[in-house]
């Protein structure tokens, strides 16, 4: 009895102190909010998806999902923020697909295949607008080339650039910038390359977006 007791005890023991271990580890390790970025994104360059003027004072660069819920509700927040700060805003969208989100790649690949003909902009504003006709379906392609039908594109290029290395390496060239800047959820947001906590309301985007013109830090 005293033996097994000992035994008893001493595995008692053992795994406690794991669990303690695993406890002090898991504490040591830094905790990221989501949709916020460690790092910082890769420069804005000729291939980024921009609208707004070069000259802008402040960048917004968003690091985004289509299929994804909070994405779709932050669309009319950045489309409010463009149209009331057309001259001092300039917008970059990057591709951030998501593995859980199994239309979101479809619906990337919808966007840049209608850039190869001039029309990313209409499209994700398509995509975006009507979220729900999509994002659930099996497949989703012939709802993109409805799009591409409303939109007046060339149809049969438009299918065939659906497929095509340009549009998926154009797609993995921000996923992996993305990465780079430590991105572990989407949307994520950069004011003049600098994370910002996604705001929870339009005004308070607002007030980060005058903020960042007039050049206050706080």
């Amino acid at each position: 009895m005293n033996i097994k007791r000992i035994i008893f005890w001493v595995c008692f023991l053992i795994i406690l102190a794991l669990i303690v271990w695993g406890l002090a580890v898991a504490m040591s390790k830094p905790v990221i909010a989501p949709g916020v970025a460690t790092g910082s994104p890769a420069p804005v360059s000729e291939v980024d998806h921009v609208k707004g003027p070069s000259t802008a004072p402040v960048t917004i660069i968003e690091y985004s999902d289509f299929q994804c819920p909070a994405c779709e509700n932050y669309y009319p927040v950045v489309s409010r923020l463009l149209e009331e700060s057309s001259t001092t805003v300039r917008f970059v969208y990057r591709h951030f697909p998501l593995s859980q989100h199994p239309n979101a790649m479809p619906a990337a690949m919808a966007s840049e295949a209608a850039s190869q003909q001039g029309k990313f902009w209409e499209m994700y504003d398509l995509i975006f607008k009507n979220h729900s006709d999509w994002t659930e379906s099996a497949d989703p392609t012939p709802t993109f080339v409805g799009y591409a039908n409303t939109l007046g594109l060339d149809i049969p290029r438009f299918i065939g650039d659906l497929g095509t290395s340009t549009s998926k390496q154009a797609i993995e060239a921000d996923s992996q910038s993305g990465q780079k800047a430590g991105i572990n959820a989407t949307p994520t947001f950069f004011i003049n390359g600098k994370a910002i906590n996604t705001p929870s309301t339009y005004a308070e985007f607002k007030k980060l977006i005058d903020q960042a013109t007039s050049g206050s830090t706080n």
